[in-house]
Order: C-alpha cells, then structure tokens, then sequence
C-alpha cells in the first residue's frame, strides 16, 4: 500500500509516498516557502507521484499535519487531505507537526525530545516526547514557561524555537535534525499507527489551533437585498477576467495560472459577481471571492472588485453571499486576512461581524518594498 503525506503547517510545503511493503519513502518533495502553499502543493504532489511512478489510484492512505502552524497553513494542507479521502473514499490520519519534527531527531524513541515552534508574541508551541511518546500533549506557553517544560531532565530541542529555548534552559541541547516538518516523516509515521483509521467522511480529522482568538467575535452577518447584483459560480475557466479584476485592486496581483491552480485545488469555490440586469450573454463581472472551506471552517483567500463599480457595495455583496453560501463542509468560522494599511477593508469587515484574531508579521510587500502585517479576523456563524 502506498500512503500520502502532506505539511504545509510551516514555512515549508512538502508531499512524500512511502510504501508499507518495503517500509521506505518511494518519494519526497519538499520545497521550503513561507507563503504561497496552495498555490504550490497541487504541483509538488504531482511531483512527488511521478517519482514514485504511481497515480492517485494506487494511494490507499492519507496523512497530514494538523498543526500548530499558521492559520492558513493548517487549512491548506488539511483541505486537501480531506478532499482527496473523501473523493477517493481513503483513510485519513491526521499527525501533529510537533511530533512529526520530533521523529526526525535520530534515535529519538531512545530521547527525550523537546519539539517547539516560535509563535511569535513571546511564545511557542511546544510539546516534550520521551522515548518516542507524548510526554503532554501540545501547549502554547511563554519562553520561559517552554524552556523549563524538561523539569531535571536533560533534553535534545527541535524546531523554529530550538536556539531561543536552549539560550534559556543548559539542559536543552540543540538537535541537528531538520526544523520545520517533512511529508516524509509525516507518511512515515501514519503507516506505524497500530489502530486501524477510519474513513474521512466517518471521522474528520480536525485542525489543532492552540491560540485562542484575541477578540470575541460580533453578530453573525444579516442578508441583505442584492439589487442590482446576481451571483454567480466561478471556475477555472473565469482565471484570465478574474486575474484582471484582481490587478485592479493589489499592487501584487494573483496570475491568470495561480487563480486557476487554486480553483482547481480541493475545497476551493469562488463567486462571482455580475450585473444583475444585463443581458445573459453580456453579463458584466463586477467582483468576486475565492475561499477555501476545511473541517467546518472557511477561508477567504482573496477578494477584488473592479475598479468602475466601486461604491456599489459588489465587496458587501459577496461577503454576506460567501457567508450564506454553505456548502458540505457546514463552516461555522470564517477566517480572511487583510493589510494593516488597508483600513477601508478592515472597516467593512468589522461592520459585517469580523474580529481581529490575530496577526502575520510582514506578510504584505508593497510595489516600493515597504512591508506591512496581515491583520487575522474571523467571523463566528
């Protein structure tokens, strides 16, 4: 049996196949990234099934990292785990990204190991292995608090925090071992499960979110009267208008190609936005959305609306229509990220229900280089 691991938790994307008859990866494609993995993961599975000269039929199992990681990260990784189990009717386990970076230490099941990812906010997610085994499970603590999670115990560190904690604590040394997680390992370590898993569609396997929002979250969003817009389903055949709409609004628009990648890629819809009173056959596109939906949860990967139909509420149109617009997935968050200058956005969403849950340090890059945070807000249904 040939099993598929994915991660795109960290920054880093990867996809590996590892035979259960031989007990050995077959395949392995990791490419590091600190954005950009759904653009990227359709093409590096691809990759990594052409070196092991098998197709998706031949996959009996999924794996993939369920977190901690970033928001985005999780899903996009998660997202498509699902999509395929459910599609192809495959088992699918889910592994955390601390253990799978835990694994990759040598001789760990003879260690203690101590896994840990910067955070950020003066924290990490950390979690302590002994001899292979959770020794707690995965926690969001302080650097101090991480440092000290070995007790009298000397312990070999792995991971983005590894150098902060082991400045912190003598009995940490730190490992030579790879710091962000490997599909490899991932693949590995599902085909090592004693317990038999079970069908996605009968056990979804959850993301595993350590950080709580930092704002409770507002109303669910109201209906509103569409008027003159109608909405739309896009695919990848709208790619080329949808790029042109895009460019209209950021100053490092998505390409005709990448739109049309991640339309194609699982759990991932787009709206669109029309003239409501045009002709069939000369429908004007106005604006539109593309989201992506994961274990009862959806993203909005990005929204634009053309530059001559501004101020005819296309934006508040198309978010309560992705809002209402459920689909199997039932999603009861609604997660978006937006610019720290981009205040107008960040208005309209609060004004429709959208808190701040959170932030990515310079994630945009204007055209004049200068960088800017991505504010995290998310809406509660």
């Amino acid at each position: 049996m040939y099993i598929l691991g994915l991660d795109t938790t960290q920054a880093a994307c990867s996809a590996a196949i590892y035979d259960t008859s031989n007990q050995q990866v077959c395949a392995r494609v990791w490419q590091k990234m600190p954005r950009g993995h759904a653009e990227a993961l359709p093409e590096i599975i691809n990759q990594a099934l052409a070196q092991a000269g098998i197709s998706f039929q031949d996959i009996g199992q999924l794996a993939t990292t369920i977190g901690p990681g970033t928001f985005t990260g999780v899903r996009v990784g998660l997202s498509a785990a699902r999509g395929f189990a459910l599609a192809l009717d495959l088992p699918l386990v889910g592994i955390t990204s601390l253990e799978a970076i835990a694994a990759g230490v040598d001789n760990h099941r003879q260690k203690t190991v101590l896994a840990a990812f910067d955070a950020r906010r003066d924290e990490v997610y950390v979690q302590l292995f002994r001899n292979g085994n959770p020794a707690c499970e995965p926690l969001l603590l302080s650097h101090e608090d991480a440092a000290n999670l070995v007790g009298d115990t000397d312990a070999e560190i792995v991971g983005t925090a590894g150098e902060l904690l082991a400045a912190l604590n003598d009995r940490l040394s730190l490992s030579d071992a790879p710091a962000l997680p490997d599909a490899a390992i991932v693949a590995e370590l599902a085909s090592q499960l004693n317990q038999p898993c079970q069908r996605a569609a009968q056990d979804p396997v959850q993301p595993l979110y350590l950080r709580k929002a930092d704002a409770k979250a507002q109303k669910p969003l109201l209906n509103i009267e569409p008027g003159k817009l109608k909405l739309l389903p896009a695919s990848a055949a709208h790619s080329e208008i949808l790029a042109e709409i895009h460019a209209q609004g950021f100053s490092n628009p998505w390409s005709a190609e990448s739109i049309a990648s991640s339309l194609s890629s699982p759990g991932v819809g787009a709206l669109l936005a029309v003239d409501g009173l045009a002709i069939d056959d000369e429908q004007e596109p106005l604006g539109f959305v593309i989201f992506r939906d994961a274990a009862q949860e959806r993203e909005i990967l990005t929204l634009a609306v053309r530059l001559d139909a501004r101020r005819r509420n296309v934006a508040t149109f198309l978010l309560n229509a992705v809002c209402r617009n459920a689909t199997e997935v039932k999603p009861k968050k609604i997660f978006l990220e937006v610019s720290e200058n981009n205040f107008a956005a960040q208005n309209l969403y609060k004004k429709l229900g959208f808190s701040t849950c959170g932030a990515r340090k310079d994630y945009y890059t204007e055209n004049d280089g200068q960088k800017y945070d991505a504010i995290i807000m998310q809406n509660a249904l």
